[in-house]
Parts: structure tokens; C-alpha cells; sequence
């Protein structure tokens, strides 16, 4: 699979979520200081309690910076008494450099959203942090969303899913080893092809074996989305889907308007738009456990749909939708997704240059979240040190590439 026509499509279906299940934010709340002056983020370090958040002191906090330039830490301080901490800073270097505070609690890290303003403090600058469990905690499907493209010259076609998983505990929920995956999900048959996608996860943390997918990566209480890829050949069709998780909302986007698809008390409802191209939309609510999707399509042969339109859509539109995913989790753990509306309207993609920075916070999100793991170990071997830095070399150029995105729209 290509893998432009694939980041094209997971973009083209995140973007389509993105705009109709996240309310918008204001553009003051987005919009970076990049001024001189001197800067400050205090807030405290809390986690959940049984008659409320209660603060942990002693624990490491610090303040990273990433930029096209260059990343790494730039201060640290355990929490003092209350829980509270306090960094006085000031820009430097590279104009696009995103700074943000983390802190690290059994073994896991978290982090602040990015600092915006010159002064960050209060709740805006509480970081909430959670006890761990390898224990049987359910994460619950919110939404699963499914993109089928046109299909190729051979008569196969590509299938896009997104997951929009939550954590409605008050523990993080961790894998014991790579055999017990934290989240699992299976493939339907004829399924090829597998790719992990741009998610709230590692793609190191999201495998494939046999056609079950499992996730490895830690759950912390809120929401997170998990994407990826696969194609089934026209032999495969018609396709049957089963769900293997109940799902609060479940979406279908379909490219050719005679693909016909059914069960799970789907109903097909407007078509939704983007750069142009209208897409068929089925959706339901409630799908319990155990229902199935069918799959009809037209006889291969006919013309494929160009796929220069999927490709020319910006891979910046996925970034966003992570991004707000976070805003979500951080701002409201316990809250659920806003369910898709009955009748769907026109989709539009955001200003380049505000999903370019978008994307730049999630990649320092990861770069930063691997710096804290690689440093909480004492003694690295040479195999896990070269894993390292070819995973911070590869994500460091990604957010390169955003950065420059950016910087050329402005």
C-alpha cells in the first residue's frame, strides 16, 4: 500500500469525525504567544481520590520544549508540598518550538496540553496523574467510524477504521506483556495488509497477528483514538463485519454511492462532503456486542475514482483530531463523545497552518513521552538505545516536516 494514499484516506476520515463530534475552539485559545517575554506555568500534580483529586508531592515534573531545531528538557523540580510546581522560562530558539510540562508517576508519564499563553496557571496548569492496573478493566468503544475507498484497478479496496476508545476507571490501564495486549480487536476475514495508523498510541503499540489486533500501550482514564489500515480483494466481497465491542456510535463513509451496507441497525442518512467529494454515510447508535455489517458492492471493473483527490488531502487534518482528542481527555476524563448527529452537513477542513501546529504538539507529545521512558531506565542495553534514537530520529523528522508546513503557510 502506498503509504500517501494511506495517510490520505486515515486523514480524510479523521477529518470528517473531527468536524462534526469536537466542538470548535476559540482561535485565542490556539494561537501561540511566540513573544520574549518572561514566562510562567505552576499548577499542581493531583490524582483521583475517593472524595476527590488529592495532590502528589515529591514526583518529577519538567518542563520540555520541542522544536525544529532542536528538544529535550529544559527544567525540572519535584513537586513541593500540595503537590505544586512552578517553572519560569523563556522562549528560545526556533519561533515554532512547542513547551509543555509532564510528570512522571508509576512508570507512565503525562502531560500538560501545550503552553500557549506567557502565563499558565490553576487548573490550566494541573497535570492529572493515575495509580496503574494490569487488572481487568474494560476499555468502552464510543465510536468506531469505517472509511471504504473505490476500488483499485484489481478490484480491491481499502478499509480505514478509527476507534474511539475510553477509559471510565480512575486507574491507567497497563499490559503485563506484549501476550496480554490492553485492547484487542479482530479483522474481518480476507483482511490484508495491516497498518497502523496515526493514533493517541505508539504504532510500535499497535500489532497485528492472525487477524487480531492488540493494543500494548497504557490507557489512562478518558478517551483515546486508535487508527489503522487494511484491504480486502474483491473476492472477499460481499464483506461481513462483526463487532466484537458494543460501540456508542458506529459510522460507515463509503466513496461509491452504490455500495450498499446493512445490519447493526444501520440507516443511511445525508451524505457529508469534503474538498468537493461526497461520501455516503451510514450510521447507528447503541450497536450492541455481537451484531454484523454487510458489505455490498458493485461488480469490479468499473472506473476507479482518482486517486490524486485522496492523496492531495492533508495529513495535518488527522494530527488535529488527535490533538483534540487530548483536549477532550484532559478537560473532561469522565465525559463521553458527542454523539454524531441523525442527518450529516458539509465538512471543512481547518486553516492549514493551525492543523500544521496541531500536529507539531502531538509529535513533541510523543517525542517527549519517549525521552521519559528511555531515561526511567538506568542501565539501557545497546539494542534498546538503537530502538531509541531511530524512533526519536523518525519523529523528529515528521515534526520537521509539520514545522516547515507551517512555516510556509504563514
Amino acid at each position: 500500500m502506498r503509504a500517501a494514499a494511506w495517510s490520505g484516506r486515515l486523514c480524510l476520515v479523521l477529518g470528517l469525525i473531527l468536524t462534526r463530534s469536537l466542538p470548535a475552539q476559540d482561535s485565542a485559545e490556539v494561537a501561540p504567544d511566540t513573544s520574549s517575554a518572561p514566562r510562567l506555568v505552576s499548577g499542581r500534580i493531583v490524582r483521583p481520590g475517593t472524595n476527590g483529586m488529592l495532590p502528589v508531592p515529591g514526583i518529577l515534573v519538567t518542563l520540555h520544549r520541542v522544536g525544529s531545531d532542536t528538544a529535550g528538557p529544559v527544567d525540572s523540580m519535584r513537586a513541593g508540598p500540595g503537590g505544586r510546581y512552578a517553572f519560569r522560562y523563556h522562549r528560545t530558539g526556533s519561533a515554532d518550538a512547542v513547551y509543555f510540562v509532564s510528570a512522571s508517576y508509576d512508570g507512565i508519564a503525562y502531560f500538560s496540553l501545550p503552553l500557549l499563553k506567557v502565563r499558565v496557571t490553576g487548573t490550566d496548569g494541573e497535570v492529572t496523574v493515575f495509580d496503574t492496573t494490569s487488572g481487568p478493566i474494560p476499555l468502552h468503544v464510543r465510536g468506531r467510524h469505517i472509511v471504504i475507498a473505490a476500488p483499485s484497478v484489481d478490484g480491491s479496496r481499502e478499509i480505514v477504521e478509527v476507534y474511539e476508545l475510553t477509559n471510565d476507571s480512575s486507574l491507567t490501564v497497563i499490559s503485563a506483556d506484549d501476550a496480554h495486549p490492553t485492547w484487542t480487536a479482530r479483522l474481518p476475514p480476507g483482511a490484508q495488509g495491516f497498518s497502523a495508523g496515526q493514533s493517541d498510541v505508539s504504532v510500535q503499540a499497535i500489532r497485528e497477528q492472525q487477524g487480531v489486533i492488540g493494543v500494548t500501550a497504557p490507557f489512562a482514564p478518558g478517551l483515546k483514538q486508535i487508527s489503522f489500515a487494511y484491504h480486502v480483494p474483491a473476492a472477499a466481497l460481499p464483506l461481513r463485519i462483526a463487532l466484537d465491542h458494543a460501540a456508542t456510535v458506529l459510522e460507515v463513509l463509503t466513496e461509491e454511492p452504490t455500495v450498499k451496507v446493512t445490519g447493526a441497525r444501520l440507516a443511511q442518512v445525508a451524505p457529508v462532503s469534503i474538498d468537493g467529494r461526497t461520501f455516503q454515510r451510514f450510521t447507528a447508535q447503541d450497536v450492541p456486542e455481537g451484531a454484523a455489517i454487510q458489505v455490498d458492492a458493485p461488480v469490479a471493473g468499473e472506473p476507479p475514482v482518482d486517486r490524486r483527490l485522496v492523496i492531495g488531502i492533508s495529513s495535518a487534518v488527522g494530527a488535529l483530531m488527535l490533538l483534540a482528542l487530548v483536549w477532550v481527555a484532559v478537560r473532561a476524563p469522565r465525559r463521553g463523545l458527542v454523539r454524531v448527529p441523525a442527518s450529516g452537513g458539509a465538512a471543512s477542513s481547518p486553516p492549514s497552518g493551525q492543523v500544521a501546529s496541531a500536529g507539531a504538539d502531538a509529535l513533541a507529545r510523543e517525542i517527549a513521552s519517549l525521552d521519559a521512558s528511555f531515561e526511567a531506565d538506568a542501565a539501557p542495553s545497546d539494542t534498546a538505545r538503537a530502538a531509541y534514537d531511530s524512533r526519536r530520529a523518525e519523529l523528529k523528522r515528521e515534526l520537521t516536516a509539520l514545522l516547515d508546513a507551517r512555516n510556509a503557510d504563514a
